[in-house]
């Protein structure tokens, strides 16, 4: 198909989430032009590639597709040293090829009918005549394409969301992974580290993967690289020597998501950063975004009305869906970065007695946390008040 015809809906991105969205849009014979900037779909990899079980059901991509490891325990790293085991009744994170991943969706976008062009960077936006002209350069030169509607699913980075003057709205977390080859056994568990000293601001992470791999990263709200080096030291003082084998830089978006609609515009994924906001993990919500998303650009395609009122509905649909969720989210980080090192040792301490430990066991899951904190929270204040009681009734006795 030549380059610079017109299409019902142009997508900037061919990352999961964009590639969903635009599956369900040429499902539906919208004829979808999706622009990608690098060369292959899935590279360069800057995910760690850690997702839950539901995250595979939702995307319908088979576990031992692209399944590498499955984990149904972690621990956590106090700044002082201690540790917390934390287990769960079944699997609860698989670690996944992330670029086959990717490619499998988008080769299902095409299939259906998208039309992918690699190699293609998205440079500038403008709305004229009805529609929005999208001005790219390939590997050959200069070209422009035109729709009605524009998606963004072009990441944590998104150029789209600066021309709709969102980019300021968010928090992003600057990170810095590697993946290593540890001469020995290394660890064969998911290894968090939380702590001032190791990486302020969020956490440093070890997931092991076969082979003795292991993809490592930190993400601060500091210059990374200033940390990195002392983390891999830490890595290698706990689990023994390694060898790098390649390292990079990335960016963590940080949930909740809002504002993520305009005038023919819309934002799906990291773009919008429907991420999660104690981690900056946005496959699965990205997902279940890119069905809303579709949902009402096809809705908008049908009665020809592409303007920030009827595209809104996108927006509504998702902060019932999933905002609460990750407004949640915003809140436990915020009340995370609250507490100095010697508070996270404690509670690190506490989570370890054994009623806690079965909480997490029972109700610990990476994409809802909300659940497992909430009974965290109401226990608590029960076992608070019993204690009061208690000693009240302690006293009067005694007196």
């Amino acid at each position: 198909m030549a380059v610079g015809k017109e299409f019902d809906v142009i997508i900037v991105g061919a990352g999961p989430i964009g590639s969903a969205t635009a599956e369900r849009l040429a499902q539906a014979s919208l004829r979808v032009a999706l622009l990608e900037e690098h060369p292959r779909v899935g590279l360069p990899n800057h995910c760690s590639g850690l997702v839950s079980p539901r995250t595979l059901k939702l995307a319908g991509i088979a576990e031992e597709t692209v399944g590498l490891v499955k984990f149904d325990c972690a621990r956590v790293w106090s700044p002082g040293g201690k540790t917390l085991r934390l287990r769960a009744d079944s699997a609860q994170a698989i670690a996944i090829d992330r670029p086959r991943f990717d490619q499998i969706l988008a080769e299902r976008a095409t299939d259906t009918g998208a039309h992918l062009f690699l190699n293609t960077r998205a440079l500038r936006f403008e709305r004229m005549n009805g529609s929005v002209q999208v001005e790219a350069q390939t590997e050959n030169g200069g070209c422009h394409f035109y729709a009605p509607l524009l998606i963004g699913a072009d990441g944590a980075n998104s150029r789209v969301a600066r021309w709709m003057g969102r980019e300021c709205e968010h928090e992003i977390i600057p990170a810095f992974k590697a993946d290593i080859a540890f001469q020995g056994a290394g660890t064969d568990s998911i290894e968090i580290f939380v702590g001032n000293a190791v990486a302020p601001g969020l956490f440093g992470w070890v997931i092991p993967l076969p082979g003795s791999v292991a993809r490592v990263g930190i993400g601060v709200t500091e210059t990374p690289r200033r940390y990195f080096k002392a983390f891999l030291d830490m890595v290698q003082r706990r689990f023994g020597d390694f060898a790098i084998q390649e390292q990079m830089g990335a960016t963590l978006p940080l949930g909740p998501a809002q504002n993520f609609v305009g005038e023919r515009v819309m934002l799906v994924g990291a773009a919008a950063h429907q991420t999660k906001p104690t981690t900056g993990g946005g496959l699965y919500f990205g997902l279940r975004a890119a069905e809303l998303a579709a949902a009402t650009a096809i809705e908008a395609a049908e009665c020809g009305d592409f303007s920030h009122h009827t595209l809104s509905e996108y927006e509504r649909r998702w902060q019932r869906l999933d905002g609460q969720e990750l407004v949640y989210g915003h809140w436990l980080r915020e009340l995370l970065l609250k507490l100095s090192d010697g508070e996270l040792d404690l509670i690190v301490q506490l989570l370890g007695i054994p009623f806690l430990q079965d909480l997490t066991r029972r109700l610990g899951d990476i994409d809802y946390p909300s659940r497992l904190f909430e009974k965290l929270i109401s226990t608590t204040r029960n076992w608070t008040a019993a204690t009061k009681i208690e000693s009240e009734q302690f006293v009067t006795t005694d007196v």
